[in-house]
């Protein structure tokens, strides 16, 4: 069996601009999750990634709970 949608969320990337100066710049959902600290690849700014109301966290969880609503009784 393959990987949690969760789990396959979390690895997924996100595109975010530098606030100091704009850049676009890549980093994973697991990242913000971890609320971790990145540096800009432009003006090496350290970035710190912050969730605060928990989307990111729970977002796998929702949407797998959606899907699973979704299917439900397509099957029988």
């Amino acid at each position: 069996m393959g990987e949690s949608l969760a789990t396959q969320f979390l690895s997924a990337d996100l595109e975010t601009a530098c606030p100091a100066c704009g850049y676009l710049m890549w980093v994973r959902y697991s990242e913000v999750v971890a609320q971790t600290a990145v540096t800009c690849p432009c003006c090496y700014t350290q970035v710190w990634l912050v969730d605060e109301t928990g989307s990111a966290q729970n977002a796998g969880d929702v949407i797998q709970q959606q899907i699973t609503q979704a299917l439900k009784g397509l099957f029988r």
